[in-house]
């Protein structure tokens, strides 16, 4: 159920990030990275709190969480982002970005749960 409720606020995080990243790669024109960037930070608080609260049932608020939880994006992202715009750019250099950042996004929310589940809102932690 852990992972079901991950997904649903994913489902949440992704018709708002991506749709943000892709008016900012194709319309605003600020690049492959400052898109993913822009996209993907407009879900992070949302993602933080409902997280939080609804997939890991952590009653407990602090510094320590939201620390970690900022650490697994920031290393999910630039993982997951960077490795799909090599795999697309080297295996299939005839796709756009585009391809990258869709592939990237599946890579970020499998990498982004495990950190989340064993690291972030593992029962264990204190304040």
């Amino acid at each position: 159920m852990t992972f079901l409720r991950f997904l649903l606020v994913g489902v949440l995080n992704t018709l708002v990030g991506l749709t943000i990243t892709l008016l900012c790669y194709h319309v605003v024109g600020t690049g492959y990275w400052g898109a993913t960037a822009i996209g993907n930070a407009c879900g992070v608080w949302i993602s933080y709190l409902l997280n939080r609260r609804f997939t890991f049932r952590q009653e407990a608020d602090g510094w320590s969480y939201w620390l970690r939880f900022l650490i697994v994006v920031l290393v999910s992202y630039f993982l997951a982002y960077r490795i799909s715009l090599i795999g697309v750019h080297y295996f299939f250099p005839n796709l756009q970005e585009t391809v990258a950042i869709l592939i990237g996004m599946v890579l970020y929310t499998g990498l982004n749960f495990l950190g989340q589940s064993y690291w972030v809102f593992r029962k264990s932690i204190t304040d």
